[in-house]
């Protein structure tokens, strides 16, 4: 079975481009919190985040 949620490295290769310009389409508002992304851990000073890459994909297409 798919996950449904994947970390940046793992939905960057799944979606075919890097983790930085992934994370870089999350910062110009391309992708929206909750939707197409969240926290890893909301409390962190430096979060991580995961991605739901169909969602995703559905937006670069």
């Amino acid at each position: 079975m798919k996950k449904e949620w994947l970390e940046t490295d793992q939905a960057a290769v799944e979606l075919g481009i890097t983790p930085r310009q992934l994370l870089k389409l999350r910062s110009k508002g391309v992708f929206k919190a909750g939707k197409h992304y969240r926290k890893k851990n909301p409390i962190a000073a430096r979060p991580t985040y995961v991605w739901h890459c169909d969602r995703c994909a559905k937006v670069l297409e």
